[in-house]
C-alpha cells in the first residue's frame, strides 16, 4: 500500500510527505522554540534534492527520493540547524547538479568550471570539503569526457574563489586567516557516535544503505547505459561525504546532513525494484515510525 502511495509523485503525495517533514520540525519545537527560522532553507535544500534527482534520472518518476531525504533528517534531527556545514552542503549540492548533467554533451566546459566554482566556495566554509574533488574527476573519467581543457577547467573555477578570498584577506591584513584554509589536521575524535541515539540511527541507516547496494548494484552494472555511470558516482558521491563525516573537525551531529542525498537515492532506488512489495510496505513503514520514535526520544 504504502509502495503504490509513494511510489506516484502525485500532489497529495508531496503534501503527505511535506506535513510529515513538518511534524518533525513541531516535534523539535519543544526543545527550541526558534526551530521554525530554520524552515524556509530546509525546504529550499529538498527542492535541490528533488531537482537534482529529477533532472538527472536518478530514480523513477516517484516520490522515494523526496520522502527518505525527509525521513533521513527525522532520523538525525540534528542536522536542522542552518549552520557552517548546512550552507557547505547547500555549495555541495550546487556542485553534484553539475557533476551528475555531465551524462548529457552539452556545454561540458561550461558544466565543469560551475562544478569547480562551487567546491572552491565549499571549501571556503569547510575545507575537507575538497575531498569531493575526487568525485569530480572521476566522473570526467566515467563519462569519458577525458581531454586537457576538461581536466584544466575544474581547477580555474575552484582557484577563482580562493583568489578573491586571499585578496580580501590581503586587503585587510588578515592573510592568517587564509592559510588557515589548508591546515588540515583533525581529531578523528567519533566518541559523539558512540551515545545510544547516535549509535542506533547510524546502525538503522547504515543497514539499509548497505542493504539498498546489495539490491541495486548488481542490476544497476548489468545494463549499460547512462544510469549505470550515475549509479557509479552516486556510490562514490556516499563514498566522498562518509569520509568528509571522518575529518570533518567540529562534530555536532549537523555533518550527517552530507549523508542525506546520496543515501536518499541509493535508498529510494532499492525499495523502486525490489519485488516484494510487502517488504517494502514494511520498509518504508519501518523508517517513517523510527524517525519519528528516534526524533522523540
Amino acid at each position: 500500500m504504502l509502495t503504490n502511495f509513494f511510489g506516484k509523485s502525485k500532489p497529495i503525495t508531496i503534501l503527505v510527505i511535506l506535513a510529515l517533514f513538518l511534524c518533525y520540525f513541531i516535534i523539535a519545537l519543544v526543545n527550541n522554540a526558534t526551530i521554525f527560522k530554520v524552515l524556509p532553507s530546509f525546504l529550499l535544500l529538498l527542492a535541490i534534492i528533488s531537482f537534482i534527482n529529477s533532472k538527472n534520472d536518478l530514480s523513477f518518476d516517484n516520490s522515494y527520493v523526496f520522502l527518505f531525504s525527509v525521513v533521513l533528517i527525522g532520523i538525525f534531527p540534528d542536522v536542522l540547524v542552518v549552520n557552517a556545514v548546512f550552507y557547505s552542503n547547500l555549495t555541495i549540492l550546487l556542485f553534484l547538479r553539475k557533476i551528475y548533467s555531465l551524462q548529457s554533451s552539452k556545454k561540458i566546459a561550461k558544466k565543469l568550471f560551475d562544478a569547480g566554482l562551487w567546491l572552491g566556495i565549499s571549501f571556503l566554509i569547510e575545507p575537507f570539503s575538497l575531498v569531493f574533488i575526487i568525485l569530480l574527476y572521476l566522473s570526467i573519467f566515467i563519462h569519458q569526457h577525458v581531454k586537457l581543457n576538461t581536466l584544466l577547467i575544474p581547477i580555474i573555477g575552484l582557484i577563482i574563489p580562493l583568489f578573491l578570498y586571499f585578496t580580501y584577506c590581503f586587503w585587510h591584513d588578515k592573510t592568517s586567516d587564509f592559510y588557515l584554509l589548508f591546515d588540515w589536521f583533525t581529531y578523528y575524535d567519533i566518541s559523539l557516535y558512540s551515545q545510544p541515539s547516535y549509535y542506533i540511527t547510524i546502525s538503522l541507516t547504515g543497514f539499509f544503505i548497505l542493504v539498498s547496494l546489495l539490491i541495486k548494484t548488481p542490476k544497476a552494472l548489468s545494463v549499460k547505459n547512462n544510469f549505470r555511470r550515475s549509479w557509479l558516482l552516486i556510490i562514490l558521491n556516499f563514498t566522498c561525504a562518509l569520509i568528509l563525516l571522518i575529518l570533518i573537525k567540529d562534530r555536532d551531529g549537523s555533518e550527517f546532513l552530507y549523508l542525506i542525498f546520496p543515501s536518499a537515492i541509493i535508498i529510494a532506488n532499492a525499495i523502486e525494484v525490489y519485488e516484494k512489495k510487502w517488504f517494502s510496505d514494511v520498509a518504508i513503514a519501518l523508517a517513517i515510525i523510527c524517525s519519528l520514535v528516534i526524533y522523540i526520544f
